[in-house]
């Protein structure tokens, strides 16, 4: 936005003083003696609409590419790249050695026992109350194999 502001208040100065160079536009942090030292070769960003198709795309690649470029960050994406795997494994880790399942059992009771118990720790897995069954019928019929349907 401000390119195209410095653009085109440069092409209005070199228009209407054509005696002064076109690179001499109001900057505060360049000095006018390395303006006209140094002259730009173009204006930047370029006007489209006085560009041919072909030179059109030719600038538009050109500047994807240094955008493509700028936005790689090597460290950046490494440490991202760790924190994700440290947050995964961190969860893997927890669920399998020390959540607390609300089942009956365990899932991973046998690798918590075998583990803990490798280390030299007794592993025992937290009481649990058993589930009372409802009624004497309801435990036959599941015996049974059968459910008495009620209609």
């Amino acid at each position: 936005m401000f390119r195209t502001a410095i653009r085109q208040a440069a092409q209005k100065t070199s228009k209407s003083n054509p005696e002064l160079p076109q690179a001499i536009v109001k900057l505060p942090h360049i000095s006018p003696a390395l303006l006209t030292q140094y002259p730009a070769k173009k204006i930047w960003p370029p006007d489209f609409k006085t560009m041919s198709p072909q030179e059109q795309l030719r600038y538009e690649k050109r500047y994807k590419r240094k955008i493509h470029h700028i936005a790689q960050r090597p460290k950046w994406n490494k440490m991202v790249q760790l924190a994700q795997l440290g947050t995964i494994s961190f969860v893997l880790i927890y669920c399998v050695l020390f959540a607390d399942w609300k089942d009956e059992r365990q899932p991973f009771y046998e690798f918590r026992e075998w583990f803990w118990n490798s280390l030299g720790f007794d592993y025992e897995a937290p009481n649990r109350p058993v589930p009372k069954i409802r009624s004497e019928e309801s435990q036959a019929s599941v015996q049974g194999g059968s459910r008495t349907r009620q209609m």
